[in-house]
């Protein structure tokens, strides 16, 4: 018999959480915007593309920074290395989500329009409560637009999780385990990422192309970044190609809602 999945904060698993947005609100920048999925929110600004110094006069280059608003404090004694291990741990962390932020815009801005110049974009992370890299891609998505830069399409993104609620049982069957098809969460929480109360080994962020730039297609993923756990309850299960075609299709669907949202926010998306 077939079980309705409740998560911790009441949504069904293929619910999003309350978004927010505002833009135009750092006016010493070109543009800017403030959004937010739950508990989750950035605060992006851009300035540029303007005149810089540079070798490669064909091109623009793009500088994506991302910083916290809120810094790991500092401790002394037996704490100073556990504090020195987060800071690198979120320094990397920070660095690798400039380098996916940097691939989006230069995959969506139309530099060549721009040679010898530089598009900057700062990202401040408000607060991390989980699917920080959708919300951030769709901040920085509403900031491009704010500060009027022209763009090949538009973009949104949002991040599944892939989980078990049954890894007690399945620990105990390796058949099972095999056999078993992951559970698919929308716009997971940070506790559902980090927590094994869900069992997750699997969690995806997707960008998908506005539908009326691609076609018509349902499917139009830019990019894409997963991460598989092998220390989770589900180790010995792979993640099989059907299980990313499931998470491909489920991110189709829920990246309508966004766009909706962002036009019903006002903000142009053609």
């Amino acid at each position: 018999m077939a079980s309705v999945m409740v998560r911790r904060d009441g949504r069904g698993r293929c619910e999003m959480r309350k978004k927010e947005m505002r833009i135009s609100d750092l006016s010493q920048f070109d543009g800017s915007s403030w959004y937010s999925q739950g508990l989750t929110a950035v605060c992006v600004a851009v300035n540029g593309p303007v005149a810089a110094k540079q070798e490669d006069y064909r091109k623009c280059v793009v500088s994506v920074q991302v910083t916290h608003a809120s810094r790991i404090p500092p401790a002394g004694g037996a704490d100073r290395l556990c504090v020195i291990q987060k800071q690198e741990q979120q320094r990397r962390e920070d660095g690798e989500i400039g380098q996916f932020l940097t691939s989006i815009v230069e995959a969506i801005v139309r530099l060549e329009r721009f040679p010898r110049c530089v598009l900057q974009v700062h990202v401040t992370v408000l607060f991390n409560d989980g699917s920080l890299l959708a919300v951030a891609t769709n901040g920085l998505m509403c900031a491009l637009l704010d500060a009027g830069v022209p763009c090949r399409t538009t973009v949104a993104a949002v991040c599944l999780l892939a989980c078990s609620t049954d890894g007690n049982d399945q620990k105990n069957s390796s058949t099972e385990q095999v056999s078993s098809t992951p559970v698919l969460l929308l716009d997971p929480t940070l506790a559902e990422e980090e927590s094994d109360e869900v069992s997750s080994h699997a969690i995806g962020t997707f960008v998908v192309a506005n539908p009326s730039s691609c076609g018509g297609g349902t499917n139009c993923v830019l990019a894409s970044k997963v991460h598989v756990r092998p220390q989770s309850s589900l180790g010995a299960c792979r993640l099989h190609v059907n299980d990313l075609n499931s998470m491909v299709g489920l991110a189709g669907k829920a990246v309508e809602t966004l766009f909706t949202f962002f036009r019903n926010c006002n903000t142009p998306l053609e």
